[in-house]
This record gives structure tokens, sequence and C-alpha cells, in this order.
């Protein structure tokens, strides 16, 4: 597979946004209050102090059940999909021999997921939020294969 270029590894505005944000409070492992901060048009503090009355604590990770549980305080249906349904749409051969999604395909694949929807992906210990075919993380052109994926919609 060809290697993946390092301008798609540019992090959007909003990713550094809230970076900036992380770092001014001195907080680490924040991955989840940074997907559901893009995911529901929310500000970093308050993703953070919601996940804090679910049970995180500063510098820790995040359950998915707590993220799930501030998303549906926010106002937002959680609804879990599966992969085959996105690499199917994949164009060519890739709909044969791809198996699995990772953190590249919105970019890749952008006819695919610039579908207008907003999507949590999780990795091995980490959360990311991809809004319309944009991946708003420092994963953003590395291929960590997602493991699920969630829609996030109002």
């Amino acid at each position: 597979m060809a290697s993946i270029r390092k301008e798609s590894r540019v992090m959007t505005s909003e990713f550094m946004a809230l970076q900036s944000k992380a770092q001014q409070v001195l907080e680490n492992n924040d991955c989840a209050v940074r997907a559901i901060a893009i995911a529901c048009d929310v500000d970093y503090d308050k993703a953070r102090h919601m996940l804090a009355a679910e049970g995180r604590k500063p510098g820790r990770g995040t359950y998915r059940a707590q993220t799930k549980r501030v998303i549906q305080a926010l106002g937002y249906t959680v609804t879990e999909r599966f992969v085959s349904p996105f690499i199917s749409k994949y164009p060519g051969r890739h709909a044969q021999v791809l198996r699995n999604v990772t953190t590249h395909h919105p970019e890749r694949f952008n006819e695919v997921w610039a579908d207008g929807k907003t999507y949590l992906f999780f990795c091995a210990r980490h959360v990311l939020a991809v809004k319309n075919g944009v991946n708003h993380d420092w994963t953003k052109g590395r291929a960590k294969r997602v493991i699920d994926i969630w829609e996030i919609s109002k």
C-alpha cells in the first residue's frame, strides 16, 4: 500500500483549538472529551464537565458507557454501525479486498464518508470524531484500525 502523504496529516482548526484548550487546563487522555465536543458542537469545558459528572477522572480515559450517556444527555442519538456497508461503497477492487476501516479512510474514500453525517470512530484505547468525511483528530492521515463506529445524530 502506498504511504500516506504528510500533507494529509494536517489537523483541522477545530481539533487544534481543542488541543490548545486541553493544554491550558493541563488535561491529557481526553480524546473522548474532544470527540464529544466536535460531534455534538459543544465547547471543550462543557464536554469535560459532563464527562466528569459521569465519573471521568482528569487525565484518565473514558468508558464508552460514559461517552454514550453524555452524548444522549446533550440531545443526540447514538446508533452503532457496521463497517461492511461503508466498505462495500468503496471504489473498484477496494470494496472486495478491504476488510477493515482505518482512520485515513474518510480522506482516502471521501465520496463514501462525506455524507453529511457525524461518526465516532473507536480504535484501540482511542476515540475520534469524523464529521462529513473529515477526521478531526491527530489520527488524521494515519491508518489506525477502527473497531467500532457510532453514528451521532440529533
